[in-house]
């Protein structure tokens, strides 16, 4: 396990580890050192579930417009398989392929790989975004869909089209009269 970066800074604050210590003044001093992260512990748990930000919440509200709803497969329970960008075959495909779990050639594996992605709304996805962030713009998109989830109000009021560009804006010419 991998420690907190909260209590590398006490080791490093209180000297634990950069002397030698004898182990008689090492184990009471790891002791409370446990002690206290266990305590800390208590009083503020791990977070369950992902904070999800107004920009990831904007491209999954764009996804949810663009996405092609009848390409969506309710595979089981809360999963469903929905249609990555770089579709190569289609959702219902893909399936087939993962249940008989063969591939002709590597070649083969790899398109099906970025073809689609397995969701459950508001938890997991199998995107590459989704793995590393624990969240992404597939999984809150489906919620969207489903009814899951509500858009904020300053998701709806961001444009969903072109950004302005940077720079005064060019001058009207005048029309030629005839």
């Amino acid at each position: 396990m991998i420690p907190n970066l909260f209590y590398c800074e006490v080791i490093a604050k209180k000297n634990i580890l950069r002397n030698k210590l004898h182990l008689s003044a090492f184990l009471p001093k790891v002791e409370t050192m446990l002690f206290e992260w266990s305590e800390a512990s208590i009083s503020s748990p791990f977070s369950t579930i992902t904070d999800i930000s107004l920009n990831v919440e904007l491209h999954a509200y764009k996804w949810s417009l663009n996405v092609n709803r009848s390409e969506i497969l309710n595979w089981f329970n809360n999963h469903y398989i929905v249609p990555s960008s770089t579709a190569i075959m289609t959702t219902s495909a893909w399936l087939n392929i993962y249940k008989s779990n063969q591939w002709p050639s590597f070649d083969d594996y790899a398109a099906w790989k970025s073809s689609c992605w397995m969701v459950s709304p508001l938890a997991s996805c199998t995107c590459p975004i989704g793995l590393k962030e624990y969240i992404c713009k597939h999984s809150i998109g489906l919620a969207i869909i489903l009814n899951m989830h509500q858009i904020k109000d300053e998701t709806r009021c961001t444009p969903l089209g072109k950004r302005k560009t940077p720079g005064r804006p060019k001058k009207v010419r005048t029309a030629w009269l005839p």
